[in-house]
């Protein structure tokens, strides 16, 4: 698993010399390790205050991600704004234009939203991202940060049964070991590279966002390749949850896909995630 994470770690587009570099990746969890001081990050997770939260703890010095709907209160955004308390540019793609996990189709897919240090540079709604990616070389290059206490990633227990336990955490990343009675629910896209991290932990059953579907409905393609695993695999709609809020997919999130396994264990489209999760621990 860990070759599958290095292959899709970021990859240079462009290298502007003393202008920094615009980067790839298949998630803004790829920077988040790592030093990106000088360099434009495009990265195909939501734009949310977590994800956000990522690109800005590896410093990168401007960051471009997809719209996530933007959902639910426009959470799928909510990373704009944050970032701009940091002086950071930041954008968004149209969430029908790019992939999920795809993060080369950034660089084509228009921009929907930017915050105002991205258009204090000259970033534009309408813009192509390459098109932003290369104004936003006019950033400063940036400092890595902490972030502690501006977003929730603590593991939160939900409900306890004889047959397992679920939780909700934004992300299967901050999960350790081997869970294969419990379900989780996740704030994070139902995308490829959710996988990932959900193969890791072996989970019952996960459910997380669907981050508007995206092109190619690839914000729900990760269910499909659970199904190889027997794990149990669902969306809410980014409509009814919060994308990156902890709770809100227990609490207020709608089923708007479900793979074979899950479908087994009674899982349907338009059910409440709450009773998903429950007929999740049910399968076993």
């Amino acid at each position: 698993m860990g070759g599958t994470v290095d292959i899709l770690k970021p990859t240079v587009h462009f290298d502007g010399g003393q202008a920094g570099r615009i980067v790839v990746a298949d998630s803004l969890s790829f920077y988040e390790h790592d030093s990106w001081l000088n360099d434009v990050a495009l990265g195909a997770s939501f734009s949310g205050r977590t994800t956000a939260a990522m690109a800005l703890r590896g410093g990168v010095k401007a960051w471009i991600a997809h719209e996530g709907g933007p959902g639910k209160d426009e959470a799928g955004i909510g990373g704009l704004p944050l970032s701009d308390q940091f002086g950071v540019p930041a954008a968004a793609v149209r969430t029908m234009e790019a992939r999920l996990s795809g993060g080369r189709t950034l660089l084509a897919a228009h921009i929907a939203r930017a915050n105002n240090t991205a258009k204090a540079l000259g970033v534009r709604e309408g813009m192509t991202g390459e098109e932003a990616a290369h104004a936003m070389l006019k950033a400063k290059p940036n400092v890595r940060r902490t972030l502690e206490g501006m977003t929730d990633e603590d593991i939160h227990e939900m409900a306890a049964t004889p047959r397992g336990k679920i939780y909700a955490v934004w992300s299967s990343s901050r999960v350790e070991g081997k869970h294969p009675n419990d379900v989780y629910c996740l704030a994070s896209h139902g995308a490829r590279v959710m996988t990932l991290y959900v193969l890791r932990i072996a989970p019952r059953g996960i459910i997380c966002n669907d981050a508007g579907m995206g092109l190619d409905n690839s914000g729900c393609e990760g269910l499909w390749e659970l199904d190889e695993h027997k794990i149990c695999a669902a969306t809410v709609s980014t409509d009814s949850a919060r994308i990156g809020d902890v709770m809100s997919t227990y609490n207020d999130g709608v089923i708007s896909a479900a793979n074979e396994t899950a479908k087994k264990a009674g899982v349907f489209v338009g059910m409440k995630a709450a009773d998903a999760a429950h007929k999740m621990l049910e399968l076993g």
